[in-house]
């Protein structure tokens, strides 16, 4: 028996952490001294909240040096950071401080300070998973629930569970993993793990998810419709209907 997908959604409790920095060194001993839902907060937030947003930094750790600090070429590094590129928190933070740390050889940018009440406050987030009521059995279930699921569930879905996974899988989100492991879709599988999910936002991603599984789901269709028919002798045009079409889809 296929093993369902189950459809989880997560919300964010933010809490602050007691760190705060006015100048790159206490950015510096912050980065390193948080944990990494810091870390997430900080940088994937973005993608939840403001990713629709044009021309908006995806890191709050690059608005703050580029606005704060007026240290706009070390914010667009940061900003530069492609978040497909990292497997894990950890390697996050260490890319972020590699980046923070060339400027510790000049004093006078480590230690100038941002005016009183623009200091960096460092937040973590506390992810609270929850499951959405919805399963599915098979390919047209799956985009069923696509369709209505909310954006909180496609973003824990395509990012969020992912980045803390136990093992790194062969693909890069949930989605992937289930269409290829346990309906053995790996064309499907395969290409939604091509999208990019810090490019769109989730809405959009949800389109080109429907759009994409919607082929495989019409095939199904076809195939349920077609079958029912195949047992029957009183239909020569639908039984070679059906070898027409199980033709083309092999080929």
């Amino acid at each position: 028996m296929t093993q369902p997908f189950v459809f989880m959604t997560s919300i964010q409790a933010v809490q602050l952490t007691g760190f705060r920095a006015a100048n790159l060194a206490e950015l510096y001993e912050g980065l390193r001294s948080v944990d990494g839902s810091s870390i997430y907060h900080h940088t994937y937030r973005f993608l939840r909240l403001l990713h629709f947003l044009p021309d908006t930094p995806h890191s709050d750790f690059a608005y703050w040096i580029g606005n704060n600090l007026k240290e706009e070429a070390l914010a667009e590094q940061i900003e530069a950071l492609d978040l497909r590129d990292f497997s894990s928190i950890r390697s996050l933070r260490e890319s972020i401080l590699a980046a923070v740390e060339k400027a510790n050889s000049q004093p006078k940018r480590w230690e100038r300070q941002v005016p009183p009440g623009l200091e960096f406050h460092f937040c973590r987030s506390t992810n609270i998973v929850l499951t959405t009521g919805m399963e599915a059995q098979n390919l047209e279930e799956f985009v069923l629930g696509l369709e209505k699921v909310d954006i909180g569930s496609l973003f824990y879905h395509l990012v969020e569970a992912p980045i803390y996974r136990d093992q790194p899988a062969i693909y890069p989100n949930d989605f992937s993993v289930w269409l290829d492991e346990a309906l053995g879709l790996s064309e499907e599988a395969q290409a939604i793990a091509q999208l990019n999910p810090y490019r769109w936002d989730m809405e959009t991603l949800r389109g080109k998810l429907i759009e994409w599984l919607g082929r495989g789901r019409l095939r199904t269709i076809v195939e349920r419709v077609l079958s029912r028919h195949e047992v029957s002798e009183s239909s020569a045009v639908v039984r070679a209907l059906l070898q027409k079409w199980r033709g083309e889809t092999k080929a």
